[in-house]
């Protein structure tokens, strides 16, 4: 039931527009009839039919006589100018994997004769509203984001309604918000923990433990995929074996005040998934400290390929990310996207693995 702080007829307006811009009522699908809404909310037929009304006089509903009420558009309201701009946030930029991202935007932009307006978030929400509001106010055509802590509720969300609005099409990067994932390109999170999980008990490893980021959807997505592998696989990973952190904990997890309850978690563990190659470089840079060696001591597995997993670096075995890959659908799909509004797509890239010398094969030693 919905409760009323307006008028009852505005309430469920709002309700039935808020379906059909989160894709839960998709272009061309018939909405639920006016006596079906009746009964669902206990609100009268004339009710309905007034809320109905005002998001066909919005552009959003269109009757057909005799078939029902059928989602066409949400409205558009026509922009002053073409700028030929289009907005990029992420949430950082000059380090790990978002220069091949970056680049791979920019190559096809330019290409098709378009500029980027670049704005970083810090994965900071008031960044991200700041940054939004910013494109807003000096015109862009299209919007190219990395949700920022797009594992917590979205507190932008009446923002990128006004977007949407605005007719400015939106395509998200790496993750999305539940509420907004009508375009998306991202790589197979749970596929790619699922890879590494199964690599790890290929090699022998039955006691795996990790640590993943709790405020953004990747780090979910990466620990479903190790728990979906290991279920398959009937091993059991320990929950206190399984550390999590947010943006803001980063700093503060590896500079020796933690050491100690991390490693009596991992005490008895042979393996260790993280959530991407910066945190495996600090968990390395740890057991260092304590003369615990990476793979003898410690297999360690990770997200990313960046530049920290190479052989010289870490010598990490990672999941490769396809940066410049995501970059350039990314900016391909927004581009569709404005000459075709109506267009949407879920773009989902499948992962692949990149072994180095960071995990210990089990199977080949007298280690269990």
């Amino acid at each position: 039931m919905i409760k009323t702080t307006t008028t009852k007829y505005e309430e469920l307006s709002q309700w039935i527009k808020n379906r059909i811009l989160d894709g839960s009522f998709p272009v061309g699908t018939k909405i639920p009839s006016e006596n079906e809404l009746s009964v669902q909310f206990g609100y009268s037929r004339q009710t309905v039919r007034q809320a109905i009304g005002t998001l066909e006089t919005q552009g959003y509903l269109v009757r057909s006589k005799g078939s029902g009420t059928y989602v066409h558009r949400p409205s558009r309201q026509s922009r002053e100018e073409v700028t030929m701009r289009i907005g990029v946030v992420t949430t950082y930029f000059d380090d790990y994997i978002f220069p091949g991202i970056i680049h791979g935007i920019e190559e096809v932009l330019t290409n098709n004769h378009y500029s980027m307006c670049l704005g970083i978030t810090h994965n900071k929400q008031s960044d991200e509203e700041n940054c939004l509001k910013q494109m807003l106010d000096n015109g862009v055509d299209g919007l190219i984001v990395e949700g920022t802590k797009s594992a917590l509720p979205n507190v932008n969300g009446t923002l990128y309604r006004e977007i949407v609005d605005k007719g400015i099409p939106i395509v998200f990067i790496n993750g999305y918000y539940r509420d907004y994932c009508d375009s998306y390109v991202v790589m197979d999170d749970v596929l790619a923990g699922e890879l590494l999980t199964d690599l790890l008990v290929k090699k022998g490893h039955k006691k795996i433990g990790g640590i993943f980021k709790s405020d953004d959807i990747q780090g979910l997505k990466r620990y479903e995929g190790m728990q979906r592998a290991a279920k398959r696989n009937h091993v059991i990973i320990q929950d206190t074996a399984v550390l999590w952190y947010t943006t803001e904990d980063f700093p503060y997890l590896f500079d020796g005040n933690l050491d100690e309850a991390i490693l009596s978690r991992l005490n008895d563990v042979s393996a260790i998934i993280c959530y991407n190659d910066q945190t495996a470089a600090s968990m390395i840079k740890m057991f260092s400290r304590y003369s615990f060696r990476i793979p003898k001591d410690y297999s360690i597995v990770s997200f990313d390929n960046s530049f920290l997993a190479d052989d010289a670096a870490y010598g990490l075995t990672s999941a490769i990310y396809p940066s410049q890959e995501i970059g350039h659908k990314a900016a391909s799909l927004i581009l569709k996207r404005i000459q075709k509004p109506d267009y949407s797509e879920k773009i989902v890239l499948n992962p692949s693995i990149e072994e180095r010398s960071s995990v210990l094969d089990l199977t080949q030693t007298n280690f269990k």
